[in-house]
């Protein structure tokens, strides 16, 4: 917002006053309806958003938050970005990760990425924490991945898993064949050995082996390699399993801490760990809280290090990577996908990553799709962001917006409440040992799935709108991890992605159109005219549609017996009968009689819900079987239904 136009605002009591005037306005509006209920939103974060935010919540918040506000760009405590002119003076590196099948098919893509748009090289290693990867270790291997990639030229980023030693030495040796110092190279070759073994649930060798292995590596990068950093905080995983931002957030903290404190142990200081340390996100669906997300780590890493006896500066030169996340994406109408990541990548850039990973609309593994459409569609999110959304127009964009403030500065409260606790309970790698972040992610993937499965939370293509004709992604077939780790078990945090639950059903649905010939089929029994069954008969269309079923609803009725008749003449499983509160007393006991002695087996749905219990109990005694309404648990309604007819 211009000082202009914040000059021309209220103060004091005149905002007071406004605020007043205007929450009156907005009740007279409901209609009697609670403004809390209908305006007020919980997040999965336990943070309330408001329907209007002014400078009134910004005044409210923390004084350290206002004091970093206060701080340009560039300057800690790095609020506003690490870079004083954001991305006018550099964009973001372009790190699309690759799907192949092996390192030369790989290379093949990913020079043709190059050439397209894509301006760093992106390696995963397979591990059982990533078996999606590829086979790095060897020489060859990582050599033919990387053929005719100019090394001097491009960033190249590995994600070498537990320990980093057999690549680094390789890759160190591969630049020196072609010619390359090593302080030519740049992007990152990273070890994460807390984040695999969160993901794995054991390593390939000890945690104090890792940790050494960690440092050994720093030290000789910050000599032989000094522009590659080495220190990996893959926190992606947080999301992917369930968790909230605030989740996130702590666990990248504590992490980092972690491998600080055992770092420095080892001879290695803050003054070289913390400018060798890369962090990713993942980057969600929440549009807003993941701007403040990306905007609260800075100020919460510069906290940590300074609490760790370090410059409040080191911290402006640690890099932030993210990667659209797989929790929301879906195998049913795919191509929605592509408007999912637009809108968290578009999130990760305002809050200012220094890397950023857009999955293919047919990526639902976590590393990328094999479509060479899709590649380039995400690609070209890229370009759309930086050429033509003027995302690298203005340093801290999001800056100032009372809303994107104020959950920033709530995020980061919460977000370091958590780490306290973590650190209480010893520290990272002993909060995973008692597996707290897992039953929090575990937590948080449960209420998004009640979420979904209630249809609170909409996936469109899925849970809304879906559309029975297209043809979905095959279903996923996962890789097998690469070998076996056995040091030091825990219990692993799950990935998940929260339509599953919903494809299953609409893969039952298809199995069964293949069996039987036909979708299995929903009867919309339309009683009256149209303003008496219209509402209800949409919803009911809506409400059976994400498992599979077939809509019978081109007649309407006058007569309950008629309509009952229609009904078990369609040969539909299931008969929703759609009308009025008022008409239901004497629809139902007809209707259920009429279609129970022609059709026994048939599921006899009301749509609505009375709000008498007495009289939601007779209906129940004529023969409904189920009700659905606004608050129904359409998953388990869905496969309760289809596990009745046995296509689940």
């Amino acid at each position: 917002m211009s000082k202009t136009a914040q000059a021309n605002l209220p103060e004091g009591a005149a905002l007071e006053t406004a605020l007043a005037n205007w929450r009156k306005t907005v009740e007279a509006e409901l209609k009697g309806a609670p403004f809390e209920k209908k305006l007020l939103t919980k997040t999965f974060e336990g943070i309330t958003l408001q329907p209007l935010y002014t400078r009134a919540d910004l005044a409210a918040g923390s004084e350290a938050h206002l004091a970093a506000l206060a701080k340009p760009a560039g300057e800690a405590p790095f609020l506003r970005g690490t870079r004083a002119a954001g991305y006018v003076s550099g964009g973001w590196d372009v790190a699309q990760e690759i799907a192949a099948a092996n390192a030369e098919e790989f290379n093949t893509r990913l020079r043709a990425d190059l050439m397209r748009g894509q301006n760093a090289a992106v390696l995963v290693a397979d591990s059982p924490a990533r078996p999606e990867g590829l086979p790095l270790e060897s020489a060859e291997a990582l050599a033919a991945a990387l053929k005719d990639v100019a090394l001097s030229a491009i960033p190249v980023h590995i994600d070498a898993g537990a320990d980093a030693t057999k690549i680094a030495d390789n890759h160190l040796a591969l630049a020196a064949r072609s010619g390359v110092t090593g302080a030519a190279l740049s992007g990152s070759l990273t070890a994460d050995p807390l984040g695999a073994w969160a993901a794995a649930g054991s390593l390939p060798l000890s945690l104090p082996a890792a940790y050494e292995a960690l440092a050994a590596w720093t030290k000789k990068a910050a000599v032989s390699a000094p522009q590659l950093r080495t220190v990996g905080v893959d926190a992606r995983l947080w999301a992917e399993a369930g968790g909230s931002a605030v989740l996130e957030l702590a666990c990248a903290l504590a992490s980092t801490v972690e491998y600080l404190r055992a770092l420095r142990e080892r001879g290695v200081p803050l003054e070289v760990s913390v400018p060798r340390l890369r962090v990713a996100f993942g980057a969600g669906p929440q549009f807003f809280m993941e701007i403040a997300k990306f905007r609260a780590w800075r100020p919460l890493l510069v906290r940590a290090v300074v609490a760790l006896g370090g410059e409040a500066a080191l911290a402006g030169k640690a890099a932030v990577h993210a990667s659209t996340t797989r929790w929301d994406k879906t195998r049913l109408d795919p191509h929605v996908n592509m408007l999912r990541v637009t809108t968290e990548a578009f999130s990760a850039v305002l809050g200012g990553v220094d890397s950023l990973h857009i999955a293919p609309f047919d990526s639902l593994d976590g590393i990328g799709g094999g479509d060479d459409f899709a590649r380039r569609i995400a690609r070209n999110v890229h370009a759309l962001l930086g050429e033509e959304f003027g995302a690298t127009a203005p340093a801290d964009p999001a800056g100032g917006s009372w809303c994107v403030e104020s959950l920033t500065d709530e995020l980061a409260r919460k977000a370091w409440a958590q780490f306290q606790q973590f650190e209480a309970a010893g520290g990272f790698a002993a909060t995973l040992r008692a597996g707290l972040p897992q039953k929090l992610a575990a937590a948080g993937a449960k209420e998004k799935a009640q979420a979904v499965g209630s249809r609170r939370l909409g996936v469109v293509g899925t849970n809304l709108f879906p559309n029975l004709k297209e043809t979905p992604l095959p279903a996923l077939v996962k890789r097998p991890a690469t070998g076996a780790w056995n040091q030091e078990r825990i219990e692993p945090a799950a990935r998940f992605r929260v339509s599953a639950a919903f494809e299953a059903m609409r893969d039952a649905s298809a199995a069964y159109a293949a069996k039987n010939g036909k979708r299995p089929r929903v009867f919309l029994a339309k009683m009256g005219p149209l303003a008496q069954h219209k509402a209800r008969a949409d919803f009911s269309a809506g409400f059976f549609a994400p498992g599979g079923f077939e809509m019978v609803a081109k007649q309407t009725f006058a007569a309950a017996e008629e309509a009952a008749k229609a009904a078990a003449e369609s040969g539909a499983e299931v008969a929703v009968l759609c009308s009025t509160d008022e008409t239901y007393p004497e629809l139902v006991p007809a209707f259920c009689a009429t279609l129970k002695a022609a059709k026994p087996a048939v599921t006899l749905v009301l749509a609505g819900l009375p709000a008498d219990k007495a009289v939601q109990e007779s209906f129940a005694a004529a023969g409904i079987d189920v009700f659905i309404h606004l608050r129904a648990p359409v998953e388990d309604t869905l496969a309760s239904i289809l596990k009745k007819i046995g296509a689940l």
